[in-house]
């Protein structure tokens, strides 16, 4: 019941008493400074007048009281007077600069619509609103800079990392990858296995139909390898000229096996002159070393098995294994022990 009359009470003073004093206090500083001083001053001269005229013995009295009475309200007068003069003008720009303050650059204030003559706080209250329409424009124009800047930060960084030829990884981009991958695979224990590539007697393929067929042999050879591995989960690359790999993630060898035979036959179907592919697999073996000396082991066996199975006459894919060497020629299957090439990498 009480929770009611205050509503209605509430809604009676929005209808008819906020209006009026929404209007009152819309006045310009100046009509306000008028309206007082009749107040304080004509009209209390006016009543002093009439008392004179009426009954002379009580104007003592009168401006007695009139003194007592400004003395004892002077303190809760001045506080009204200056909430009606700016105060409240004043607290709410305090407000709206604490907004502005916080990061709220939509705050405005409720304006009604612009006339020729308007008084000087609301002319300042507009002046704000068109400030802070000012700063939100441009922080969203600044985010927009910052983040298209971050955008080509991102692209020239993976630039960096690629192969402009055939758009894979490039060595650098490798090394970096190469390092996550076996961090990431030694601390979940899933295999990480890599695929050295080498394309071989590329350099009869330059001399006899020209570096532009060279070019184009190499741009298809990337394109088999992407083809035929996982879109963001492996990582294919250009580890230099005309040697390639891939660093399979979560693949065992026997899975890795099947992935190079793929890429073998794939690019024997697009070969040029005599030019063959040798392939080298190896997987990562977790040793006491740590997973970067890991990694680097991992790389040189795949790339001293490529190197094997070049030995072996190309066109085959050569796997290292701790107890031997497992070699998958073309439509063959076969077991070669031995030592392991002893190629270095640079």
């Amino acid at each position: 019941m009480t929770e009611g009359k205050s509503g209605a009470a509430t809604r009676w003073y929005d209808a008819l008493v906020r209006p009026v004093v929404d209007f009152v206090f819309g006045w310009s500083v100046t009509v306000k400074v008028r309206l007082l001083l009749i107040i304080l001053i004509v009209l209390p001269a006016i009543g002093g007048l009439v008392l004179l005229e009426s009954s002379p013995s009580d104007l003592q009295t009168y401006f007695i009281f009139a003194l007592v009475g400004t003395l004892a309200f002077i303190g809760p007068l001045s506080k009204v007077v200056a909430d009606y003069l700016v105060m409240r003008d004043l607290r709410d720009v305090e407000r709206f600069c604490l907004r502005l303050k916080a990061g709220n650059y939509h705050v405005k204030f409720d304006l009604p619509p612009q006339t020729d003559e308007e008084r000087d706080v609301l002319v300042l209250k507009r002046n704000l609103n068109w400030m802070a329409h000012v700063i939100s424009r441009r922080e969203m124009q600044l985010e927009a800079e910052l983040a298209k800047t971050h955008k080509e930060r991102v692209r020239f960084a993976d630039m960096s990392l690629r192969d402009q030829l055939t758009g894979l990884y490039n060595r650098r981009g490798m090394e970096e990858k190469l390092s996550e991958s076996a961090h990431e695979a030694r601390t979940t224990e899933r295999p990480l296995t890599m695929l050295f590539l080498d394309a071989d007697k590329f350099k009869a393929v330059n001399d006899t139909y020209g570096h532009q067929a060279g070019d184009d042999l190499l741009r298809n050879l990337g394109a088999i390898i992407r083809a035929n591995v996982r879109e963001g989960v492996d990582v294919p690359f250009r580890y230099g000229g005309d040697e390639f790999g891939v660093l399979l993630v979560g693949i065992d060898l026997e899975r890795a096996e099947v992935i190079a035979g793929r890429i073998l036959r794939a690019y024997n179907e697009i070969r040029i002159g005599e030019s063959s592919l040798s392939i080298g697999v190896a997987t990562m073996i977790r040793t006491a070393d740590g997973y970067l000396d890991d990694a680097v082991r991992m790389l040189s066996y795949a790339d001293q098995a490529a190197y094997e199975a070049k030995r072996g006459g190309g066109s085959r894919v050569h796997v290292h294994k701790e107890s031997g060497k497992h070699v998958h020629g073309v439509g063959s299957v076969s077991f070669a022990p031995g030592v392991v090439g002893r190629r270095s990498i640079a």
